[in-house]
Formats: C-alpha cells, sequence, structure tokens
C-alpha cells in the first residue's frame, strides 16, 4: 500500500507539472539544508510481519538552476519484528532490530508551479550500513550482523514556500536493499514517507 502511495505521488508530481500554468521562477538562493522526519513502511517478503519504524534524513542540497538540484543525504530508518533462529539443535522465535544508516546521492528534477509551490521527483543510489541484533533466549545468546550494502531510490515529493528561504514539504521515496546478513541475502525494501522542514541560503 505505502508503495502505492509513493508511485501515485510521484505520478501526481508530474501531472501538476503543466507547463501552461507555470510561471516563470527565480531561485532566491542556490543552496539549501533540509530535515526529513516521518516512518519507514517495510514492503518486501523477507520483512512480512515487520513493525512501520522511525526515518529521519538531514541533506544538503544545490540548484543548478530552478529545475534541477543535487542532493547529499544522511540518515537513519529501522524496523523490528519476529524472526524464526535456527541452532544445530534446536530453534525459537525471537525478535530482530533492523538499524540502517544511508549516505546517499540524489537528483532532483523540479517544476515550480509558482513562487509558492514546488513539485519535484527525486532518485538516486546510496550506501546503506546496516545492522542487525536478534535478542537472546533462553540460555541462547544474543546474534548480531552487520553489512555495507548499496542500493537505488525512487520517489516523489512537493515542497511548499512559506517564506523567500524557507519552505515545508512531504516526500516519499521507495528504496531498493538487499544487504546480506547471517550469510543470506535479506530484502529490506521499503518506503520512506517524510515531512520535509528546509532553509535555502
Amino acid at each position: 500500500m505505502k508503495k502505492h502511495l509513493c508511485v501515485l505521488l510521484t505520478f501526481l508530481t508530474l501531472l501538476v507539472a503543466n507547463p501552461a500554468i507555470a510561471d516563470p521562477v527565480v531561485v532566491p538562493s542556490y543552496n539549501y539544508v533540509v530535515a526529513k522526519l516521518g516512518a519507514y513502511f517495510p514492503n518486501s517478503n523477507d520483512l512480512n510481519g515487520y513493525s512501520t519504524g522511525f526515518s529521519g534524513e538531514f541533506a544538503f542540497g544545490h540548484y543548478f538552476n530552478p529545475y534541477i538540484a543535487i542532493e547529499l543525504g544522511v540518515g537513519y530508518f529501522e524496523t523490528s519484528g519476529d524472526v524464526n533462529v535456527v541452532t544445530p539443535h534446536s530453534q525459537y522465535i525471537s525478535n530482530e532490530k533492523l538499524e540502517v544508516v544511508p549516505l546517499t546521492a540524489s537528483l532532483k528534477f523540479i517544476y515550480p508551479i509558482n513562487i509558492y509551490v514546488e513539485p519535484y521527483i527525486i532518485g538516486g543510489i546510496g550506501a546503506y550500513f546496516v545492522d542487525s541484533h536478534i535478542d537472546s533466549y533462553g540460555h541462547y545468546g544474543g546474534l548480531s550482523d552487520n553489512e555495507t550494502a548499496f542500493g537505488g531510490h525512487l520517489g516523489g515529493g512537493i515542497n511548499f514556500n512559506v517564506a523567500p528561504n524557507f519552505f515545508i514539504g512531504v516526500e516519499c521515496k521507495y528504496v531498493w536493499l538487499d544487504p546480506n546478513l547471517y550469510g543470506a541475502s535479506v530484502n529490506l525494501s521499503g518506503t520512506r514517507l517524510t515531512g520535509n522542514f528546509g532553509v535555502r541560503f
């Protein structure tokens, strides 16, 4: 469901980007910083039953012109759920917490409707530092593993300029990510939905 919401938001971004209604816009400042706070929704079968977790990001961006920008970000998202742990002599159900720190580079294609409304699509790649921790159970000790994996993301959003150098907005990105944990590939793909608060300078 959240993946479809992300696709819908991207489609609406393209739909409202109609040249017939767009006015010429001059970017007041070509750099910006933005904080993105929201939630991560795991969508893969490997994370079936895992909970919605926190998602946050802090990014620096640069406009090349009013329609194209590059964005470098560092963030965090998490999820947790029950996992079946198999040992040489038995198996048991325990809780796994997955924490991910992404370092990403994104390209934004923007179509400012007017001086107040700025829809965009965003896509890019990144390095994802993934950490897994499985709780201990009885006399069994806890398990942990970590992996650095590369992944991609694609989505859309819209900014509202509430002052010449201050904006708020909403963004939805779908992330493709397949790290190797405990000797097996795990699909951590999911949707990051955030509210954004930014300053241009």
